[in-house]
């Protein structure tokens, strides 16, 4: 049986539970997951890439910026992924993803520069949309609630007091399959 090692780093939970659905897809279609989410320190062991057949990197996407643990621990381990990187995946979740058209546009923006910066080529990328929790709620915090208001007061699809899911999980889906695909 494969295994795959799932790394991401999250500051709301979107890419949390998108890292959980892509394990979920992928032990379903017969690969043995670890999941780890880089903000949990209790959770970090001494994993080794090499013992791995794939490996999963997401970030959640916010002010235009990966998440400070996932930026890390590409910098800490650029050597060994270099080594499997047509078995390696990266993943954001962002808010300008939210649209579907503008997917290859995140990618552009917020993967390739940290790929350049590390020099590395994943066999497979993508940007997926996020979640703008407006809801009471909302684990945002006061002062991200109110600047979210207030960039989103011209965009109609975002719903004031509601949480707003942008994922399209056929999409997610569709990457974890290909993804498989890659690892087989």
């Amino acid at each position: 049986m494969k295994k795959i090692l799932i790394i991401y780093g999250s500051r709301f939970g979107s890419t949390a539970e998108i890292s959980e659905k892509i394990s979920e897809y992928l032990n379903k279609e017969g690969f043995t997951t670890t999941l780890m989410n880089l903000k949990d320190k209790s959770s970090k062991k001494k994993l080794k890439i090499d013992d791995f057949d794939g490996i999963l990197i997401g970030s959640g996407i916010k002010i235009g910026s990966w998440t400070k643990e996932a930026k890390k621990f590409l910098k800490e381990n650029t050597k060994a992924l270099k080594q499997k990187e047509n078995l390696l995946g990266i993943y954001v979740s962002c808010g300008e993803a939210m649209n579907p058209n503008k997917c290859e546009v995140a990618r552009e923006k917020y993967i390739d520069p940290i790929l350049n910066q590390y020099g590395l080529s994943p066999g497979l990328k993508q940007a997926f949309g996020g979640v703008l929790d407006l809801s009471e709620n909302s684990t945002l915090g006061f002062l991200n609630k109110k600047m979210m208001e207030l960039a989103s007061k011209e965009d109609p699809n975002i719903m004031k007091g509601k949480r707003n899911d942008f994922r399209n999980w056929e999409q997610i889906f569709e990457f974890a399959k290909n993804f498989a695909s890659h690892v087989k």
